[in-house]
């Protein structure tokens, strides 16, 4: 038997050049994803992949469910769209100044993206209100906040509270700086009264399972 019959033919592509392709993939996916669910939040993985030029398999090999395809795309536009603004706040000299920053920021990117499809409790917590509680904790402290605000469920629930207005204004409308200034007016006035105690959150999202 010939062993040239047995040998496998090895790939043209080099390592670095396999995983330069396989992050242009992912990259393609992520983009058609935040155009394709902007549009049309129920559409299919291949929508999706349709959109990125991909076949069905490519996106698979990289997402594996749904799921999975939603929360990359998520995180893609925490990352890309709300880092840096997050980071310049936390670098804000004045706490307020930063979070003032921050939820500018937050609301201008749901106004004009719209509020993404597969965003969970979990992703809001870990990428947008621990930074700001980092801030109010700071303002507290130089006694330029309300010190009977709780940070993690109070600037939570402010957060919902405002990005429920983004869905009533038009695509792209600065009209949601109104209630932030007035919202924010709020914190920083000395309280006639304390407030009542925060109770736990309940996830307000449902399940993606």
């Amino acid at each position: 038997m010939s062993r040239k019959a047995n040998m496998s033919i090895p790939s043209t592509k080099s390592p670095s050049r396999l995983r330069s392709d396989a992050a242009l993939n992912v990259r393609r996916i992520l983009d058609a994803g935040r155009e394709v669910l902007r549009e049309n939040p129920q559409a299919s993985v291949e929508d999706v992949a349709r959109a990125a030029g991909l076949g069905v398999a490519t996106l698979y090999r990289r997402f594996p469910t749904r799921d999975d395809l939603l929360r990359g795309v998520v995180w893609d536009i925490f990352e890309t769209d709300m880092a840096p603004a997050l980071a310049r706040a936390e670098d804000a000299e004045d706490p307020r100044d930063g979070m003032r920053i921050a939820f500018e920021e937050g609301l201008r990117a749901a106004s004009r993206n719209g509020i993404p499809v597969g965003i969970t409790l979990e992703i809001i917590q870990t990428s947008f209100i621990d930074p700001v509680c980092r801030m109010v904790r700071r303002a507290q402290k130089q006694g330029l906040m309300r010190a009977d605000l709780d940070p993690e469920k109070d600037m939570l629930r402010i957060l919902l509270m405002l990005l429920s207005i983004v869905p009533t204004l038009n695509r792209g409308s600065d009209g949601w700086m109104r209630y932030l200034r007035m919202v924010m007016d709020w914190l920083m006035v000395t309280p006639t009264e304390i407030l009542p105690p925060a109770e736990a959150i309940v996830d307000p999202f449902p399940s993606m399972q």
